[in-house]
């Protein structure tokens, strides 16, 4: 590799580039031939001393892109950030390009943001050959090879500043399927960054080989059995009997390329030694491998079991959350992570399930867990799961755990505020390596999931009071939702008539006071509380019948006597209600849109939304 930067060495660019600029010879045995090739390609259709205008796609065009680079993106967002903590002292960025070049997805050293936004190194822009002259996304793309280009040796004199280290992502048919890169400051020298784009490409193309279509089967193989479930092993992908697929580590093993291997039988390349049970096989050359799987025993695909919603849960939603819920699947389709909050009641497991529903990982499990219910003695075994034997009393061959169970879907972690100091580490180092060990075992067991947490309290007071760990906060708040309580919203009169529909069997009603009530009642307990009230009513009213006011329960009956349900008159109606609500609260913050939301309990977002809707 090409590492040393020192003075001869930039010496000998510089003479190379003014040879070819002002002469116009050929620069090849004076830089890597691979940068030699590049500039030639280059002299012809750029200015090497023109700074081209910084283009980046719109946002839905960038969303299209990256919608259509679902797998890989999926495959590639965990090595994006292990590298990203791997790199982050030498002030770099590592970057998901597709095949045209255009940046997917950008992780890195916020010290280094502001002078990458010079160059462009941001999601939606554009890095080709053809755009940024000689760089090493679109210099690989061509080349199809690991290419790094340090400083000067970019054609463009504007991104010498940059030291950049990329290598193409291919498919299991060889051809590229994207770029993964690390670009950093020039005059900080990482003599390791190429080998460590290779290493998580290794394992990202492990994912994709092992991610075969349903009707699809893999053989994997090694020399070494200890390597088998590893990126390192050979994965061959089977379809009717023949090779539809292959990763690089099986080519080397079989010493063939994907032009030999492609559609020809496995038999072709290993010869069973007679010993099936034991899976080995001999290759062409001799060599003995170890195998997983059978050739012709396709793999056991989970089938994934659509939890039933709760009763109801399908008029809870807040029409003012419609664009939260947008956003919210767009920023977990990235792989980042959602923190809903709001009072106990509000929906927040509902929200989580629509979200889940609109996500990349709907045909995949919802493993919903409530960190507040589950005893402390338990939830390390219930989260993480065990192997036979890890303690007294654990069942017979171990059990998963709940975050394995979410591998391939989405694990939603309610209450997380209440989980325990001591899982919080151990949730974070999960998040962290996107792998679990289970009691009693010392072997991680890879994961891929999105999260979505929820809580009902303030987090960042819990850090304060060093209750909950600021590492770990800081890792699930990268997107927050606010679901507003029952009482704040605008809809309430709609939603108490639609929840009252959907559970009613036998064509009762309710009388317009009963209904004044309901919708004057501040609902402590929320939506929860509303959803138990309204069955109640229904059960104990006989099909037919008319539901009087008297008939509510006494809490609700308070509410009349204590004067809330006069100030609700023919002409002041639930929206008059939200109108004052938000008005006294802007007179108490004194104008503050920031400061009302919060003494409402609302995201500045949803009261932002209101006030358009009264026609503040």
């Amino acid at each position: 590799m090409r590492t040393d930067q020192t003075t001869g060495r930039l010496a000998d660019i510089e003479t190379a580039r003014r040879q070819l600029l002002e002469l116009g010879d050929d620069p090849s045995g004076q830089v890597a031939d691979v940068i030699a090739r590049s500039w030639l390609r280059c002299v012809e259709r750029l200015d090497a001393g023109a700074q081209p205008p910084i283009e980046v796609a719109e946002r839905p065009e960038l969303e299209i892109r990256r919608e259509a680079q679902g797998q890989l993106r999926r495959a590639a967002g965990p090595e994006l950030d292990a590298l990203a903590e791997l790199v982050y002292d030498s002030q770099s960025m590592v970057l998901l390009a597709d095949t045209d070049g255009l940046i997917l997805d950008a992780v890195g050293n916020t010290d280094f943001v502001h002078k990458a936004a010079r160059v462009a190194l941001q999601p939606g822009a554009m890095w080709s050959e053809a755009h940024r002259g000689t760089n090493a996304i679109g210099t690989a793309l061509i080349e199809r090879r690991a290419v790094e280009v340090l400083g000067r040796e970019h054609y463009l004199e504007c991104n010498g500043i940059l030291s950049c280290h990329a290598a193409p992502i291919l498919t299991t048919r060889g051809e590229p399927c994207g770029v993964m890169d690390v670009s950093g400051d020039s005059r900080l020298s990482n003599l390791h960054a190429l080998g460590m784009v290779r290493m998580a490409i290794q394992i990202v193309e492990h994912r994709l080989a092992c991610d075969a279509p349903d009707d699809c089967c893999l053989l994997r193989f090694h020399r070494r059995p200890e390597l088998l479930g590893t990126h390192r092993e050979a994965v061959l992908v089977l379809r009717d009997g023949n090779i539809v697929g292959a990763n690089r580590a099986a080519l080397q093993l079989l010493q063939a390329n994907w032009r030999e291997l492609l559609d020809s039988p496995p038999e072709r390349w290993l010869e069973p030694t007679g010993k099936i049970a034991q899976s080995l096989f001999h290759t062409l050359d001799g060599s003995l491998v170890h195998a997983s799987a059978r050739a012709d025993a396709p793999p056991r695909r989970r089938r994934v079991q659509r939890e039933r919603p709760a009763p109801g849960e399908e008029f809870v939603a807040d029409p003012g959350t419609d664009e939260q819920l947008a956003q919210a699947a767009a920023v977990l389709d990235a792989g980042i992570s959602v923190l809903i909050s709001g009072e106990t009641g509000v929906g927040k497991e509902v929200f989580a399930r629509r979200l889940h529903a609109r996500s990349r990982r709907c045909d995949g499990p919802f493993v919903a867990i409530n960190c507040a219910a589950m005893p402390e003695t338990l939830i390390e075994s219930e989260l993480f799961g065990y192997e036979d034997g890890a303690f007294t009393g654990a069942r017979r061959k171990g059990m998963p755990g709940r975050i394995r169970e979410a591998d391939g879907g989405v694990l939603f972690l309610d209450e997380i505020g209440d989980m325990p100091l001591a899982l919080q580490a151990r949730l974070l180092r999960v998040l962290q390596e996107r792998s679990v060990s289970p009691l009693g075992c010392g072997a991680p067991v890879a994961v891929d999931f999105d999260l979505v947490c929820a809580t009902n309290r303030d987090l960042q007071q819990l850090v304060a009071a060093e209750r909950f760990r600021a590492d770990l906060y800081y890792r699930i708040q990268d997107f927050k939702v606010q679901l507003p309580a029952l009482r704040e919203r605008m809809d309430r009169e709609r939603l108490i008539r639609e929840l009252f529909a959907h559970f009613d069997t036998g064509r009762r009603r309710l009388a317009p006071a009963t209904l004044q009530r309901l919708c004057a009642y501040a609902w402590p307990g929320n939506l929860r509380q509303l959803v138990s009230t309204l069955r109640t009513l229904l059960a104990l009213t006989p099909p037919g019948q008319t539901i009087e006011s008297e008939q509510l329960p006494a809490e609700l009956q308070a509410t009349a006597s204590g004067g809330a349900l006069e100030m609700q008159t023919a002409d002041c109606d639930l929206r008059t209600l939200g109108r004052e609500a938000i008005e006294r609260a802007l007179q108490a913050s004194d104008g503050c849109v920031s400061a009302a939301a919060r003494q409402l309990g609302i995201h500045r977002s949803t009261l932002y939304r209101q006030l358009k809707r009264l026609g503040h």
